[in-house]
């Protein structure tokens, strides 16, 4: 819930800025604790179901995401919003879980909407508290950007402008959440006492600082977002 919140505000940062990224922000209310209530996000389905319609084999596919939202999008007209929706959708979900150090990411806490929307579900592991494999972090990558997803964003297999178009937006939108940086963690120290185990301590907002690089001026960050 928290993590939802966050990416909340952050959305509202890029509106502000006139940066719209086509976010899926969705409810979530606390009825107690260890349950809720969560809003229902219509015509969506999570990255697996859809790669499954392609074989057992679809996760290892580059067209799936493509095929199934042109199933939605018949015409040129609607393939290439949706398509665009995606473009803009997929750089502010890049960026937020990057910033919040969002983990255990995979096709099963990944959402489409048939009109190209990308969002994320499940945040229990956020702040780079990430699952670990023996010594090993589960997530090796700072977001999640797959070949099917690649695929949408550049209308094919081989990289386009529009790549660049993707990229310049998670950079655009990532250095507006770095002029909010000191928003960002006082929100998140007002929430050390809540009990979260992912925060316990000062310590644990490292990770959101190192993130954010406040020190740097926005071609550095943009360097150092990138590399």
């Amino acid at each position: 819930m928290l993590a939802l919140q966050m990416i909340k505000i952050m959305d509202k940062i890029w509106l502000k800025e006139g940066l719209d990224l086509r976010m899926v922000i969705f409810k979530c209310l606390s009825t107690g604790r260890d349950r809720g209530m969560v809003e229902l996000v219509p015509a969506s389905d999570t990255l697996r179901k859809i790669q499954v319609e392609y074989g057992v084999t679809g996760s290892f596919k580059d067209k799936p995401l493509a095929e199934w939202l042109r199933k939605y999008n018949p015409s040129e007209e609607e393939y290439e919003k949706a398509s665009e929706n995606f473009i803009y959708s997929c750089a502010g979900c890049c960026v937020a879980t990057y910033v919040l150090g969002i983990c255990d990411r995979h096709n099963d806490n990944i959402m489409l909407r048939s009109t190209g929307h990308m969002f994320h579900i499940d945040f229990g592991k956020f702040l780079g508290h990430a699952q670990m494999f023996g010594s090993f972090k589960r997530d090796r990558a700072p977001f999640v950007l797959t070949s099917d997803m690649a695929y949408v964003i550049n209308g094919g297999e081989k990289p386009t402008i529009r790549f660049q178009l993707f990229v310049d937006l998670c950079c655009q939108a990532y250095n507006l959440i770095r002029k909010q940086t000191n928003l960002f963690l006082n929100l998140l120290s007002l929430m050390i006492p809540s009990g979260l185990p992912e925060l316990t301590s000062i310590q644990d907002l490292k990770y959101v600082r190192d993130a954010l690089q406040p020190q740097t001026t926005d071609a550095e960050a943009t360097i150092f977002f990138t590399r």
